[in-house]
């Protein structure tokens, strides 16, 4: 297996600086990229549940969810590659926590390196509700480069 470098995306301009950063690189060292976008779990309401809970209670809804988060990772994928010229890049779509899929993904795809933009929130919004770059520098198996706003041009 080639030396592979794993892009995360989530359609955001920070995750668009980062597959410009990640497309260049992949260039640079001979390296096949993936690019990885992560959907969240979908949950489905349901009048089954007391008090108007969420469940997974109404399967026709929740599969029609799915494809359709499906085609929207695509083409999410799709507008990253092309907004940043690739041509060549390998497509990954998962459901699950974002860092998790994308450590598994990266482990799947034999990567030397993932790659995801930073939303640059601050320490105070992170603390409260997490972030994606810093779940992945605790969990990846690989090295984590995490692009700060503004580097795409650097």
């Amino acid at each position: 297996m080639s030396t592979s470098i794993v892009c995360g995306v989530d359609g955001s301009p920070d995750s668009n600086a980062a597959v410009a950063v990640a497309a260049r690189m992949a260039d640079r060292l001979g390296a096949r990229l993936v690019l990885a976008h992560v959907a969240e779990p979908v949950l489905t309401y349901s009048h089954a549940v007391p008090f108007g809970g969420l469940s997974n209670a109404a399967p026709l809804a929740r599969e029609e969810l799915m494809a359709a988060q499906e085609e929207s990772g695509a083409r999410m994928l799709e507008d990253a590659a092309r907004g940043a010229g690739i041509t060549d890049a390998v497509h990954r779509l998962a459901v699950g926590l974002p860092a998790e899929q994308l450590v598994e993904i990266a482990d799947d795809e034999g990567a030397e390196l993932i790659v995801v933009g930073s939303r640059g929130r601050g320490a105070l919004k992170t603390a409260f509700l997490g972030s994606v770059s810093s779940s992945l520098v605790g969990i990846a198996r690989c090295p984590v480069l995490i692009v700060p706003p503004g580097a795409e041009g650097s």
